[in-house]
């Protein structure tokens, strides 16, 4: 937008200005101080003097140059909106397109403004993974093993979407969550409209009931999950586990408790698998049920990436 039009009382504002520059400008040449134009070069282009400016203007052209400068180096949309003194530069969403190469910190950042349960169920082990756990996760599987940008991936008990839509943000090319409960995927939805995430989808399923034997074997790049530990049901942990291996083409990323990490690589590796512990976490439960006497509890977690020897893909790409 340009700026807006200046007024009558604007116009003898800027007569005087100029009348006061023409008064100095001749003091000055009286005193031999600024150079007439005969003591000036022929080949020099004399160029004309801007008008001066008052403290005011001064700072409103600082604070345009800035949010220039900012726009041609930052990883967001702006528009410009009316105020007082011209066009005013205001952040507004991600520029997602971009994203694939933002520092972790910001997208910490930017799943903190993710909407989570307000009343998780105790029997569906429903806790969203934290922000900043969830950006180390998806920031290492980008950036160490190009897992995300482009991929194709799953996203099994999404939940309320905060590693859907985080790998969304790094460029995934597509996002599948699958979730059992309606209630956590409409609050997955709601997110993925606030976000304005055009690459994701949600499907409404129980993965402990599993596929058909022939459905997406192999269909994903990747898969993403934080899982359920089987505290309730035991063995829910490793049904997600074979879920993934058999959906996945390249890798599974996920979250098992440390205390179960030998059982966890031997039926890995069981199911054609090798797991590589990747990060030991300290994933903070607060007390979300009525049950829980402490506000908190800190439990040992592994993050694992679970990939497929070479021979085994071919085997089943064949």
């Amino acid at each position: 937008m340009a700026f807006q039009a200046p007024n009558s009382r604007q116009d003898v504002q800027s007569r005087k200005i100029l009348e006061d520059l023409l008064l100095k400008k001749q003091m000055l040449l009286k005193q031999g101080v600024m150079p007439t134009l005969s003591q000036t070069s022929i080949n020099a282009p004399v160029m004309p003097q801007p008008p001066s400016m008052t403290p005011e203007q001064q700072q409103i052209i600082i604070m345009q140059r800035n949010a220039q400068n900012l726009i041609a180096n930052s990883n967001t949309f702006y528009i410009t909106t009316d105020s007082t003194f011209g066009n005013h530069i205001l952040p507004v969403i991600p520029r997602l397109e971009n994203m694939a190469c933002i520092k972790r910190k910001h997208l910490e950042e930017y799943l903190e403004d993710i909407e989570v349960f307000e009343n998780p169920k105790v029997e569906l082990e429903q806790y969203p993974t934290k922000p900043h756990i969830a950006s180390h996760m998806l920031h290492t599987m980008q950036a160490s093993y190009g897992d995300v940008q482009g991929k194709l991936i799953a996203d099994l008990g999404c939940g309320c979407g905060v590693l859907s839509f985080g790998a969304a943000m790094l460029g995934a090319g597509t996002v599948v969550g699958y979730d059992v409960d309606p209630d956590a995927l409409e609050i997955w939805s709601n997110n993925c409209a606030e976000l304005e995430m055009t690459a994701c989808e949600a499907v409404l399923c129980d993965l402990t009931q599993g596929f058909p034997s022939n459905a997406f074997p192999k269909k994903f790049d990747t898969v993403i999950m934080n899982p359920p530990f089987g505290t309730k049901r035991k063995g829910i942990d490793m049904e997600f586990l074979q879920m993934a291996l058999h959906l996945a083409k390249t890798a599974v990323y996920s979250l098992h408790k440390t205390s179960t990490r030998d059982h966890v690589l031997a039926k890995a590796e069981k199911w054609g698998a090798k797991g590589q512990v990747l990060a030991e976490l300290r994933y903070d439960l607060p007390a979300s049920y009525r049950f829980h006497k402490k506000q908190s509890v800190d439990i040992e977690v592994d993050f694992i990436r679970f990939s497929f020897p070479k021979d085994k893909c071919l085997k089943s790409k064949s």
